[in-house]
């Protein structure tokens, strides 16, 4: 009885499977996303738009935390460059 109900399962597996369509197994030639880009828009954000969407928003930061943020870029690049200089 259990090998009959697991013939007639892999006989309605084989069924579906022969039912479906090529075409639903196949991929897509044109793929929807490559990298950043998908629908047709580049959704990488530049630091403009970052900008311009925070004042929008009202938390656009301070003066001085841009200052603050500057100075903390610039010292780990020095820290990069003395690193790779072997110093």
């Amino acid at each position: 009885m259990k090998n009959r109900i697991s013939r007639i399962a892999a006989i309605a597996l084989g069924f579906a499977v022969s039912a479906t369509s090529p075409a639903a197994f196949a991929q897509s030639s044109t793929p929807t996303r490559v990298g950043n880009i998908w629908d047709w828009q580049d959704h990488q954000p530049t630091q403009a738009r970052t900008v311009q969407n925070e004042k929008a928003a009202g938390v656009a930061p301070s003066r001085s935390q841009i200052d603050a943020n500057a100075a903390a870029e610039q010292q780990l690049y020095r820290q990069l460059l003395h690193r790779s200089s072997g110093g």
